[in-house]
């Protein structure tokens, strides 16, 4: 039997008095009609325009939850833009109004899983994930007992094979092929992994298992992975808790000068603008680590702001113009407070009060660094959100680095960007990519290249060198760019993007969740931003390599 969910009750939208937000509860109300047997099938329940396709696994939830629920239609499969070769010689996706076309609905042909050309965005990945024909679940994780549930009405599993893989701190040490037996359509088997080796009982460890084809298929090659599921068998990040509090013994010199507060340690030299409360300068083996940048120049940046998505100015722009109307693009900046001292361990600690001011609320910043002899810095910060504010877009850091630092590695959810809401297809590992390639081009530009539940990551140059960032007390969201929020929130074409030289790093306690439907449910509650106290907490440190399989 298919297995019966569940109802997890979607919560309503944070948009909730608008009347298009209750569709969905109609249809879940007349699929759990007892005197009704018609099949229930939605039409446009996910819109996927621009960065998008939050919450899709929870309406599926829903989906598999009611037997009358029959899914539904994404609206659209591919992105309608033209391409047009500009003046310049670049390439534009033209959408309405680049034709002197009046009226128009601008960029509302935009809503696809594919890009215009039929590129593969990360809504496509997540709608893979979501729509796979198998459902993998972890019965018992001491004996490693996998229970497979048949999702496809007419076929059974006889045309798949199972790949699984142990990994512990992103690399791998087992895998193995399985067989799968005989699951006829809607019905469910139990199978045991076995292991040659007994797990590590350190680190990070991470369960692989995918369903791949055993013979080409007309659509598809041997070896084309229809399904997958990762299982956490073991959460590392407690294990290095111990590690990241034993402090260096290395001795800091330290000085005062014309406000400027000046750090020296072995390998390092860190300075500390005391007026301003604003590091301005981070030096490890020699090499600078910030940029200067004019609109960026406070190093830990309180920062409240993304690049409005497509849905956040969806319907009514309701998000998008609530941020506008309260300023949440250009805060005034209060410094409260800046005080610094040496701790008995021969550590400097440093503590800043400032306050970010908008329309009618503020969020004040409590920052708390501790700098140690080797140059490690740990910083934390509490965010107090105060008087009236929006729905928060973001809560977090920003800094500006040097241009060197390109080579960007992480081990969290990956490889492509993931949101709150929008995850499910982002498995752990550890992943390497480049600051260039972390912007997704969508059309329109937005917010984009988000990793959610990042436990470390590094930006290193070529040589690489650069700086290591850990989570002290919970994973947090990374983002690094060669364009701020602003850069993309003021730019109507991605081909009139102008990247920076340097890496705009974003590190948040939590981004607001993409939400599904540019004309309808707007983000649910549960991946919305609550205004109350909230804390991050990590180190930086220096680095001479990047990331390897030993980097936890």
């Amino acid at each position: 039997m298919q297995k019966e969910y569940l109802n997890p009750n979607i919560p309503e939208g944070e948009n909730k008095e608008r009347p298009e937000n209750a569709r969905w509860e109609r249809l879940l109300e007349i699929a759990s009609r007892a005197n009704d047997d018609r099949p229930v099938l939605t039409s446009e329940y996910a819109h996927s325009m621009g960065n998008a396709l939050g919450n899709l696994k929870e309406y599926w939830d829903e989906i598999y939850s009611h037997h009358r629920m029959l899914g539904g239609f994404i609206w659209d499969w591919v992105d309608q833009g033209i391409y047009l070769e500009t003046p310049n010689g670049k390439t534009k996706v033209a959408y309405g109004g680049d034709f002197g076309d009046v009226p128009n609905s601008k960029n509302f042909c935009l809503n696809g899983i594919l890009f215009s050309n039929r590129e593969i965005s990360p809504k496509y990945k997540e709608v893979k994930k979501v729509y796979q024909p198998i459902l993998i679940e972890l019965e018992e994780t001491d004996s490693l007992r996998l229970k497979i549930t048949n999702r496809h009405h007419h076929i059974d599993l006889s045309s798949y094979k199972i790949r699984w893989s142990i990994s512990v701190n992103g690399k791998k040490e087992e895998s193995a092929e399985m067989t799968v037996p005989l699951v006829l359509p809607g019905e469910s088997a139990y199978m045991d992994i076995r292991l040659k080796k007994a797990l590590s009982q350190k680190g990070d460890i991470q369960l692989m298992v995918s369903f791949v084809l055993k013979n080409d298929k007309k659509w598809a090659r041997a070896g084309f992975e229809v399904a997958n599921e990762q299982f956490c068998l073991r959460n590392g990040l407690y294990d290095r808790q111990k590690m990241w509090k034993i402090p260096t013994k290395n001795s800091i010199d330290a000085s005062v000068e014309e406000g400027i507060l000046s750090l020296k340690g072995k390998g390092f030299a860190l300075k500390w603008d005391l007026t301003l409360g604003d590091a301005i300068s981070l030096i490890y083996g020699g090499k600078e680590m910030y940029a200067r940048s004019a609109d960026l120049s406070p190093q830990f940046l309180l920062q409240a702001f993304r690049a409005p998505t497509d849905n956040d100015r969806g319907f009514g722009n309701w998000l998008a113009d609530d941020w506008k109307r309260h300023g949440m693009d250009h805060p005034e900046r209060e410094t409260k407070s800046v005080e610094w001292g040496k701790n008995s361990d021969g550590s400097v600690w440093i503590r800043v009060v400032t306050k970010k001011v908008y329309a009618k609320g503020s969020i004040v910043s409590i920052a708390r660094y501790t700098v140690f002899g080797d140059g490690a810095i740990d910083a934390g910060f509490e965010f107090l959100p105060t008087g009236e504010l929006p729905e928060l877009p973001r809560l977090g850091v920003a800094m500006a680095l040097d241009k060197r630092l390109e080579y960007f590695s992480w081990y969290g959810r990956g490889p492509h960007e993931n949101y709150p809401d929008r995850k499910t297809s982002a498995f752990f590992g550890l992943w390497d990519s480049t600051v260039s390639d972390q912007l997704v081009n969508y059309p329109f530009p937005q917010e984009s290249g988000n990793k959610e539940e990042v436990q470390v990551f590094t930006l290193t140059d070529s040589n690489g060198k650069g700086i290591r960032v850990e989570a002290l007390d919970k994973p947090f969201s990374v983002s690094a760019l060669h364009y701020s929020a602003n850069d993309l929130a003021t730019t109507s074409h991605n081909c009139d993007l102008r990247p920076r030289s340097e890496t705009i790093l974003s590190i948040d306690v939590q981004q607001l969740g993409l939400g599904n439907s540019s004309c309808g449910p707007g983000v649910l509650k549960c991946y919305s931003i609550e205004k109350k106290k909230q804390e991050l907490h990590f180190r930086i440190s220096a680095i001479t390599k990047s990331l390897g399989p030993d980097m936890l």
